[in-house]
Protein backbone atom coordinates (compact mmCIF):
# COMPACT_ATOMS: atom_id res chain seq x y z
CA UNK A 1 0.00 0.00 0.00
CA UNK A 2 1.44 3.35 -1.04
CA UNK A 3 0.50 6.02 1.53
CA UNK A 4 0.76 9.70 0.82
CA UNK A 5 3.36 11.39 3.06
CA UNK A 6 2.57 14.10 5.61
CA UNK A 7 4.35 16.69 3.46
CA UNK A 8 2.24 15.67 0.43
CA UNK A 9 -0.95 16.10 2.48
CA UNK A 10 0.26 19.53 3.60
CA UNK A 11 1.04 20.60 0.01
CA UNK A 12 -2.36 19.41 -1.17
CA UNK A 13 -4.28 21.25 1.54
CA UNK A 14 -2.21 24.44 1.24
CA UNK A 15 -2.90 24.42 -2.49
CA UNK A 16 -6.65 24.06 -1.87
CA UNK A 17 -6.62 26.78 0.81
CA UNK A 18 -4.90 29.23 -1.54
CA UNK A 19 -7.64 28.65 -4.11
CA UNK A 20 -10.45 28.95 -1.54
CA UNK A 21 -12.37 32.15 -2.22
CA UNK A 22 -12.56 34.79 0.50
CA UNK A 23 -16.35 34.72 0.29
CA UNK A 24 -16.48 30.96 0.83
CA UNK A 25 -13.89 31.22 3.62
CA UNK A 26 -16.02 33.80 5.46
CA UNK A 27 -19.33 31.98 4.88
CA UNK A 28 -18.01 28.60 5.95
CA UNK A 29 -16.18 30.04 8.98
CA UNK A 30 -19.54 31.45 10.12
CA UNK A 31 -21.27 28.10 9.48
CA UNK A 32 -18.65 26.37 11.63
CA UNK A 33 -19.19 28.92 14.41
CA UNK A 34 -22.93 28.16 14.22
CA UNK A 35 -22.29 24.43 14.57
CA UNK A 36 -20.02 25.03 17.57
CA UNK A 37 -22.75 27.10 19.25
CA UNK A 38 -24.94 23.98 19.35
CA UNK A 39 -22.33 21.96 21.28
CA UNK A 40 -23.19 21.40 24.94
CA UNK A 41 -19.52 21.88 25.84
CA UNK A 42 -19.53 25.34 24.26
CA UNK A 43 -22.47 26.32 26.44
CA UNK A 44 -20.97 25.08 29.73
CA UNK A 45 -17.26 25.84 29.25
CA UNK A 46 -15.75 28.83 31.00
CA UNK A 47 -12.01 28.65 30.19
CA UNK A 48 -11.67 28.38 26.43
CA UNK A 49 -8.53 28.13 24.33
CA UNK A 50 -8.84 29.71 20.90
CA UNK A 51 -6.28 30.43 18.18
CA UNK A 52 -5.61 33.28 15.73
CA UNK A 53 -6.43 32.16 12.20
CA UNK A 54 -3.76 32.48 9.51
CA UNK A 55 -3.72 31.67 5.79
CA UNK A 56 -7.45 30.96 5.49
CA UNK A 57 -7.72 28.76 8.57
CA UNK A 58 -11.22 28.66 10.04
CA UNK A 59 -11.86 32.08 11.58
CA UNK A 60 -13.39 31.88 15.07
CA UNK A 61 -13.45 35.62 15.84
CA UNK A 62 -17.25 35.62 16.00
CA UNK A 63 -17.13 32.98 18.73
CA UNK A 64 -14.43 34.89 20.58
CA UNK A 65 -16.70 37.96 20.60
CA UNK A 66 -19.61 35.85 21.84
CA UNK A 67 -17.41 34.36 24.56
CA UNK A 68 -16.61 37.87 25.81
CA UNK A 69 -20.33 38.73 25.87
CA UNK A 70 -21.13 35.55 27.84
CA UNK A 71 -18.37 36.26 30.39
CA UNK A 72 -16.34 33.25 29.34
CA UNK A 73 -12.57 33.48 29.78
CA UNK A 74 -10.78 33.66 26.42
CA UNK A 75 -7.22 32.37 26.06
CA UNK A 76 -4.97 32.43 23.02
CA UNK A 77 -1.53 30.92 22.52
CA UNK A 78 1.78 32.68 22.65
CA UNK A 79 4.49 30.87 20.70
CA UNK A 80 7.87 30.09 22.24
CA UNK A 81 9.71 29.07 19.11
CA UNK A 82 13.06 28.03 20.60
CA UNK A 83 11.34 25.89 23.25
CA UNK A 84 8.80 24.61 20.67
CA UNK A 85 5.91 25.24 23.03
CA UNK A 86 2.79 27.34 23.44
CA UNK A 87 1.56 29.14 26.54
CA UNK A 88 -2.07 30.29 26.76
CA UNK A 89 -2.85 33.79 27.98
CA UNK A 90 -6.16 35.49 28.70
CA UNK A 91 -7.28 38.36 26.52
CA UNK A 92 -10.07 40.81 27.21
CA UNK A 93 -10.39 42.18 23.67
CA UNK A 94 -9.16 41.23 20.21
CA UNK A 95 -7.28 44.53 20.26
CA UNK A 96 -5.01 42.99 22.94
CA UNK A 97 -3.38 40.84 20.23
CA UNK A 98 -0.10 41.77 18.56
CA UNK A 99 1.93 40.01 15.83
CA UNK A 100 4.25 37.39 17.29
CA UNK A 101 6.06 34.33 15.92
CA UNK A 102 5.18 33.56 12.30
CA UNK A 103 3.33 36.94 12.31
CA UNK A 104 0.42 35.26 14.12
CA UNK A 105 -1.56 37.54 16.43
CA UNK A 106 -0.74 36.69 20.04
CA UNK A 107 -1.56 37.98 23.52
CA UNK A 108 1.11 40.04 25.25
CA UNK A 109 3.42 38.26 27.68
CA UNK A 110 1.92 40.35 30.49
CA UNK A 111 -1.55 38.81 29.94
CA UNK A 112 -2.73 36.34 32.60
CA UNK A 113 -1.47 32.80 32.01
CA UNK A 114 -3.50 29.61 32.36
CA UNK A 115 -2.10 26.11 32.58
CA UNK A 116 -3.49 24.08 29.67
CA UNK A 117 -4.69 21.52 32.22
CA UNK A 118 -7.18 24.17 33.43
CA UNK A 119 -8.82 24.75 30.04
CA UNK A 120 -12.37 23.37 29.65
CA UNK A 121 -12.41 23.51 25.87
CA UNK A 122 -9.71 24.08 23.27
CA UNK A 123 -10.15 24.78 19.58
CA UNK A 124 -7.40 23.21 17.54
CA UNK A 125 -6.31 24.36 14.09
CA UNK A 126 -4.77 21.86 11.73
CA UNK A 127 -3.73 21.32 8.16
CA UNK A 128 -5.90 18.21 7.89
CA UNK A 129 -8.00 15.84 10.00
CA UNK A 130 -9.19 12.32 9.37
CA UNK A 131 -12.33 10.31 10.09
CA UNK A 132 -10.62 8.80 13.16
CA UNK A 133 -10.06 12.24 14.74
CA UNK A 134 -6.43 12.24 13.71
CA UNK A 135 -4.81 15.64 13.16
CA UNK A 136 -2.02 16.73 10.88
CA UNK A 137 -0.45 19.99 12.03
CA UNK A 138 2.24 22.16 10.53
CA UNK A 139 5.07 19.81 11.48
CA UNK A 140 6.60 21.44 14.55
CA UNK A 141 4.51 19.74 17.26
CA UNK A 142 3.35 22.82 19.20
CA UNK A 143 -0.24 21.63 19.47
CA UNK A 144 0.71 17.97 19.94
CA UNK A 145 2.46 18.99 23.17
CA UNK A 146 -0.54 21.03 24.33
CA UNK A 147 -3.04 18.29 23.49
CA UNK A 148 -0.99 15.74 25.42
CA UNK A 149 -1.15 17.95 28.55
CA UNK A 150 -4.78 19.04 28.62
CA UNK A 151 -7.98 17.35 29.79
CA UNK A 152 -10.06 19.93 27.89
CA UNK A 153 -12.44 18.87 25.16
CA UNK A 154 -10.25 19.07 22.03
CA UNK A 155 -12.23 20.41 19.09
CA UNK A 156 -10.58 20.35 15.69
CA UNK A 157 -11.96 22.94 13.30
CA UNK A 158 -11.56 22.63 9.56
CA UNK A 159 -13.26 23.07 6.23
CA UNK A 160 -14.64 19.92 4.63
CA UNK A 161 -11.83 19.83 2.03
CA UNK A 162 -9.38 19.32 4.92
CA UNK A 163 -10.99 16.03 5.95
CA UNK A 164 -9.49 12.77 4.71
CA UNK A 165 -10.33 9.15 5.35
CA UNK A 166 -7.00 8.42 7.05
CA UNK A 167 -3.84 10.45 7.59
CA UNK A 168 -0.29 9.03 7.90
CA UNK A 169 0.04 9.71 11.62
CA UNK A 170 2.84 8.73 13.97
CA UNK A 171 2.76 7.72 17.62
CA UNK A 172 3.43 11.27 18.90
CA UNK A 173 0.59 12.80 16.81
CA UNK A 174 -2.28 13.69 19.13
CA UNK A 175 -5.94 13.18 18.24
CA UNK A 176 -8.83 15.52 18.91
CA UNK A 177 -12.15 14.56 20.52
CA UNK A 178 -14.29 15.83 17.68
CA UNK A 179 -14.01 17.79 14.45
CA UNK A 180 -16.36 20.55 13.28
CA UNK A 181 -16.66 21.49 9.62
CA UNK A 182 -19.24 23.57 7.76
CA UNK A 183 -20.99 20.28 6.97
CA UNK A 184 -21.26 18.91 10.48
CA UNK A 185 -19.69 17.56 13.65
CA UNK A 186 -17.98 14.18 13.86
Amino acid sequence: MNLISKSDFRKLVFQKRRKYSLLLWKENSLKICQKIRSLKDWLISQNIGFYSAIDKEVNLEELIGEAFLKNKRVFLPKTWFKEKRLSFHQIFSLSDLKPGAFKILEPPLSAPLIEVSQLDLIFVPGVAFDLYKGRLGYGVGFYDRVLAQTKALKVGVAFSFQIFERLPLEEHDQRVDLVVTEEGVF
